[in-house]
């Protein structure tokens, strides 16, 4: 069943306007003449702040002039006609957009190119997800450390307190002693430091 449209124009129109992703066009000077309104959502500049500007107002300096003239001689070349990866925008209020980008070259019916057609998708939510399960990543492997850490000088520590007890049931030397309850009062301290440290290991495994 074909669709329902007065006009074939207007089909391409609404896609452009109701697709979820930021849609710009520029000619061929480079210079914007139609952005759709998730363009303006996710960078926050209006259509008519954009339109007539060159996308440069988007760049965000964390890509170097290399980056786009690679960029811009794979799009320019006939074998390969578009790009496609991954770069950091900035939006209106400052605030950097991770993207991923498509750009393709906008043809008229004779095959000439009229302008380019950048497709972005906003991975502001999946980057802020794969940064939090990296932190999660690294809690964890702290924890495991941690915990083994705590094993390996746990181990050690009751040998020394099981040896110093051993001399205090030996020993009649009362100064002798004493520094042996100096000994026994530091394996307990640290004991105690190791059985928080497993507590904290625990916590950030799981």
């Amino acid at each position: 069943m074909p669709l329902e449209f007065g006009d074939e124009r207007d089909v391409y129109f609404r896609c452009l306007e109701d697709c979820n992703e930021a849609i710009m066009i520029s000619d061929l000077s480079g210079n914007l003449v139609y952005v759709n309104p998730a363009w303006s959502r996710t960078y926050g500049f209006t259509r008519d702040e954009a339109v007539g500007q060159s996308p440069r107002i988007l760049h965000s300096g964390l890509q170097n002039p290399t980056f786009y003239t690679s960029m811009w001689d794979q799009i320019r070349n006939p074998s390969i006609g578009h790009w496609k990866g991954e770069l950091m925008n900035r939006a209106k209020d400052g605030t950097i957009v991770p993207v991923l980008l498509t750009i393709t070259p906008v043809k008229n019916l004779q095959g000439g190119i009229r302008g380019y057609m950048g497709i972005a998708v906003d991975l502001t939510a999946m980057k802020d997800l794969e940064a939090k399960l990296t932190h999660q990543d690294r809690l964890a492997s702290i924890g495991a450390l941690s915990s083994g850490l705590a094993h390996e000088i746990g181990t050690p520590l009751s040998v020394i307190r099981g040896r110093a007890e051993f001399l205090m049931m030996k020993t009649r030397d009362p100064d002798f002693k004493r520094e042996l309850e100096v000994v026994t009062g530091q394996t307990d301290r640290i004991s105690k430091l190791i059985r928080s440290l497993l507590r904290v290991s625990r916590g950030l495994r799981d």
